[in-house]
């Protein structure tokens, strides 16, 4: 992975993340660290969750083939390992399906307050967990569906789904894009997506934001986000 350029768009045909036997080494090394820093994070955001994380010791890219083995650990490990300065750090590697609108918005959200991404501005995604992985291997497609519809409302399942992904990499994180194309327009995609905020007791979103051309996302979006979306719009 490391001979991939961070911040660039590669295509993928095919991603084969297998669950491995841990215990992940950079957990055990950083145990104290991390207890500390989650004892930290729960003060600022007491809603914050510890639940099960996984992270890729090793990751391989090769003709357009992406091969990793993920060990199960905790999601206080993650937090830690955000911040963590060593350049050298386990693989996080998560889906994000993508919304696009019949007239080529895409759709993307700012994060609620009581999230770990609290008011940082990313497309419907999240990390997988243990309902993502079918017999030993991680099921990217269905954890997009999942996490889509948990947090918008909508069903990637009723959008037009490109072939293969857009891989992205950057700061020990492999974003594994794939865009969906609903029939609707970026104005009735919002309007839907918050009526079901407005619907829910504890959303993970704050709004809503369509995007509409490179270089609109700004400082609040992670890099790697945004080198998708400006390269989407260069007619990829």
């Amino acid at each position: 992975m490391n001979e991939c350029r961070e911040n660039t768009v590669y295509r993928a045909t095919q991603v084969d993340v297998r669950i491995i036997d841990g215990p992940l080494d950079y957990a055990v090394k950083h145990r104290e660290a991390i207890a500390e820093n989650w004892r930290q994070d729960i003060q600022k955001q007491p809603t914050l969750f510890n639940g099960e994380l996984y992270l890729a010791p090793e990751a391989r890219f090769n003709n357009g083939v992406l091969e990793a083995g993920f060990i199960r650990d905790a999601y206080a490990t993650l937090m830690y390992w955000r911040k963590d300065s060593e350049p050298v750090r386990p693989w996080h590697i998560f889906g994000i399906g993508v919304i696009v609108s019949s007239d080529n918005v895409l759709i993307a959200a700012r994060m609620a307050g009581s999230t770990a991404g609290a008011s940082r501005i990313y497309f419907p995604a999240g990390s997988i967990d243990d309902h993502d992985v079918k017999q030993g291997r991680v099921d990217y497609d269905y954890n997009m569906q999942r996490e889509v519809k948990e947090e918008t409302g909508l069903d990637l399942r009723d959008a037009r789904v490109e072939e293969g992904y857009a891989l992205v990499t950057g700061n020990r994180s492999i974003a594994l894009f794939k865009r969906h194309y609903f029939e609707k327009t970026a104005a009735e995609l919002i309007i839907a997506i918050r009526e079901t905020l407005s619907q829910q007791a504890e959303p993970e979103l704050d709004d809503v934001i369509a995007i509409s051309a490179a270089g609109v996302m700004g400082e609040v979006t992670p890099t790697y986000v945004r080198a998708f979306a400006d390269w989407h719009f260069s007619g990829k």
